[in-house]
């Protein structure tokens, strides 16, 4: 079940972290099976239902539910965007991946004489 569209009209309609009453025949209009939908976006802790009965429920969107509708909005436009300007995957060089592990290797036996220096000061001064 889809709850994308239901969940983005929730967002837009409720300022902040604040309840707000919506008729069941206002939400159904926005999608046929809102009952449904909303009772699974409860249920992932998206929204927090007050109360609801059967012409009126009273909820709330909760930080994980805003940032699920953002994420969708951020979705859509990607795809009405189109695939070419997805960034492609850098590759990094041959040349950079082995300089990189020489400067490591580098770096850890510098540090591995320095930590022994130090280790050798300590034991000679304490024995």
């Amino acid at each position: 079940m889809d709850t994308r569209k239901l969940l983005g009209y929730l967002v837009e309609n409720i300022v902040g972290d604040k309840y707000k009453v919506f008729d069941k025949s206002e939400l159904t209009a926005v999608s046929p099976s809102a009952e449904e939908e909303l009772n699974m976006l409860k249920t992932n802790g998206y929204v927090v239902i007050k109360y609801a009965d059967e012409e009126e429920v009273c909820l709330c969107v909760t930080v994980s539910g805003r940032a699920a509708a953002e994420k969708n909005a951020d979705n859509a436009v990607r795809e009405t965007a189109g695939a070419e300007e997805s960034p492609l995957p850098v590759k990094v060089s041959l040349w950079h991946r082995w300089k990189t592990a020489v400067i490591a290797a580098v770096s850890g036996l510098f540090g591995g004489v320095i930590g022994g220096a130090i280790i050798y000061l300590i034991l000679s001064v304490a024995a």
